[in-house]
């Protein structure tokens, strides 16, 4: 039998179940009289939502429709679908610790990333609970892609990815604009990182140029640093060292002086070096990578993700 984990369908049966009674209750409405609108009985709705049965994409767009969910419901469906249909690969861990929502605990993070996207479809306009919502989910997001294997989690970061496109288009102020912009890069290149993972180096780039684009049309240095010390790494899994020399030196150029960004291409480009037999030369990159490490807070170093420090 393979020990290979799988997203549980009963938590994701669930998730879809709290989601759609949180909608409901939201309207007012009782299940009954949800039930009248999508045309089905109020006890089928009540089914659903104790997870009893696994209800139709019909039923759903019907639901969707009465709540007035834009799309939101069916999004979780979606994403249910497709989580009890994708293996995870690569002998990762399962995610250790449940999430837990105000409906109860949901058992798998990816399927719990379903339930933040319709909570954000609960907000009116772009408030304040809007924008920190998706930044919050922006983060956990990041956090479960160290222990959550690409394709399992894929599908949940291009929802939010999609659900941030939409937040642009509802005309935000300038600020909330920058903000969206930079939860979108931030989003595009975590993409990235997991369709290379995954082995698709074509939607891999391509994320990561969005993710660029992105970072500079925000003005956010550190996401552009970051995007392109991804640039980086890749040249040197390929053995490109020249290349990753180059990528490195430019990340560090646009790199904030005191950030991980900067300590993680010094890095780069001290492998770089190493690879292309300058000894000198990657023991000062070394040296750079450690002076700015020393920099950083104790805080940022604990909760970084530096790869290959020696």
């Amino acid at each position: 039998m393979s020990n290979t984990p799988t997203v549980d369908p009963g938590a994701s049966s669930a998730c879809l179940g709290a989601v759609l009674r949180r909608l409901r209750t939201l309207q007012g409405l009782t299940q009954a009289g949800l039930g009248r609108l999508a045309g089905y009985d109020g006890s089928y709705i009540s089914a659903v939502e104790r997870a009893a049965v696994r209800p139709s994409r019909e039923l759903v767009e019907r639901c969707d429709r009465a709540l007035r969910a834009d799309g939101a419901l069916l999004m979780v469906w979606s994403l249910a679908e497709v989580g009890e249909h994708v293996p995870a690969t690569g002998g990762a861990e399962p995610i250790p610790e449940a999430a837990t929502t105000d409906d109860g605990p949901v058992p798998d993070r990816g399927v719990f990333e379903a339930v933040e996207v319709a909570r954000l479809a609960e907000a009116s306009g772009l408030g304040p609970g809007t924008l920190a919502g998706t930044e919050r989910s922006v983060g956990r997001l990041r956090d479960a892609a160290a222990t959550t294997p690409p394709e399992a989690l894929l599908p949940a970061v291009l929802a939010q990815l999609r659900y941030a496109g939409r937040l642009l288009a509802a005309r935000p102020t300038l600020g909330q604009h920058r903000r969206l912009l930079a939860a979108a890069g931030w989003l595009a290149l975590l993409a990235a990182r997991l369709w290379f993972d995954a082995g698709d180096r074509e939607a891999a780039e391509a994320s990561r140029d969005a993710a660029l684009r992105l970072a500079r049309q925000a003005g956010q240095a550190e996401l552009a640093a970051w995007a392109v010390e991804a640039a980086a790494l890749w040249a040197l899994v390929d053995g490109r060292s020249r290349d990753a020399l180059e990528l490195a030196r430019a990340g560090q150029d646009l790199a904030p002086p005191a950030s991980v960004a900067a300590v993680q291409l010094a890095l780069d480009e001290a492998q770089a070096w190493t690879s292309l037999g300058e000894r000198d030369q990657a023991e000062g990159a070394r040296r750079q990578a450690a002076l700015t490490r020393a920099m950083l807070p104790a805080a940022a170093v604990e909760n970084a993700a530096i790869a290959r420090v020696d």
